[in-house]
């Protein structure tokens, strides 16, 4: 059974790190349709993605899923964008799962530069919209015993994002649920969010981040558990448990629903540095940027940095337009832009930092 900490640490790092890619993609080069044409995990489809879907356990007598097969996982075109994601529908019942992965994370994770002992993950998700789905939608590193390292899901009818993380509990080893805010942390349905997260193998640290605005999230170190391999990183989404005993009681799942991911980076890396991929970073991390996504104008200010230029680039690394500004609140008006997700590179005196947005 899963256990249910709060997390009691949160800070800003602002470090550099050389980093290392084990595993990315953003479906973008993908053909539009399912990904594979096996989901039992036997043989690999597009860009070696492998799927599973299962109705429940293959012992199960109190399954109500039936849904389960290769249109779980389809390479779709962005609703309002130009870029394509990977649609993951998930059990119509109370019971099952969905999970799409590459193999050879272990393979690359072994061949890292030594040094690189931290992975780093983000990963790019639409909550969707309100629904009365119990489905938990997220990304899980797991470890050789398919235990999860760190982690985060989404439950899509309470709207709540809660991180998981494999900890040693005064003795007591086991997979727990991370809250991020006291009664949970609410995303906003219809929004776009990336996510970042990280396992130090030789501390045992485990970092979440949920904004590039804001420091990362940790737990207390007393509770670390070092030495983990990652092995495989997994999109997963599930039917939610449920409990009639529960308090308050949780009903089983019943309806089906499909989320969107539009992107996912693992890197191995010598110190955290998540959600950017700027050599140096602003000394202070509060930039902003609003409204996301927008459909033309695009605001970026901080409380304390002043900033010297703004440059729009796509995910192709093109620059799109090019800012010189002085000033600590830039709007820019991106309506000529085409729809698609692209990067923010900010920068003052002491550096770049990185953000994403999307032009509707």
């Amino acid at each position: 059974m899963k256990k249910t900490l709060l997390l009691i640490g949160a800070f800003a790092v602002s470090l550099t790190s050389s980093g290392q890619v084990l595993q990315q993609e953003t479906f973008d080069n993908l053909t539009l349709g399912n990904v594979g044409t096996a989901f039992d995990g036997s043989t690999a489809g597009q860009a070696s993605f492998l799927t599973f879907a299962s109705n429940g356990a293959a012992t199960s007598t109190t399954t109500t899923t039936t849904n389960a097969g290769n249109s779980n996982f389809v390479i779709a075109s962005a609703a309002g964008a130009a870029n394509q994601t990977v649609d993951i529908t998930g059990p119509n019942g109370n019971e099952g799962g969905r999970f799409l992965w590459q193999a050879g994370l272990d393979t690359s994770w072994t061949a890292r530069t030594a040094g690189n002992d931290v992975i780093d993950i983000e990963y790019t998700f639409n909550t969707g919209p309100v629904t009365t789905s119990r489905t938990r939608v997220g990304m899980t590193l797991y470890d050789t015993a398919f235990n999860p390292i760190v982690g985060y899901f989404y439950s899509t009818d309470t709207g709540i994002l809660t991180g998981q993380a494999r900890l040693n509990n005064g003795g007591s080893i086991g997979n727990f649920n991370i809250n991020f805010a006291t009664g949970g942390l609410s995303l906003m349905a219809n929004t776009t969010y990336s996510l970042g997260m990280s396992y130090n193998v030789v501390t045992g640290e485990v970092l979440w981040k949920l904004d590039p605005t804001a420091g990362n999230i940790s737990v207390n170190s007393a509770v670390y558990l070092s030495g983990l391999v990652p092995t495989e990183l997994n999109f997963v989404v599930t039917a939610a448990p449920f409990s009639a005993t529960a308090t308050p009681p949780t009903t089983p799942n019943a309806l089906a629903a499909t989320r969107s991911f539009f992107d996912f980076k693992a890197e191995a890396v010598v110190t955290s540095d998540l959600l950017t991929t700027s050599e140096e970073l602003l000394n202070d991390v509060s930039v902003r940027v609003y409204p996301n996504p927008t459909t033309d104008i695009l605001n970026i200010t901080s409380d304390t940095q002043q900033f010297t230029a703004v440059d729009i680039v796509d995910l192709n690394g093109r620059l799109i337009k090019s800012l010189e500004v002085d000033a600590n609140n830039v709007t820019t008006n991106v309506q000529e832009l085409k729809p698609g997700l692209y990067i923010l590179n900010i920068s003052n005196k002491e550096g770049t930092v990185s953000r994403k947005f999307i032009k509707e």
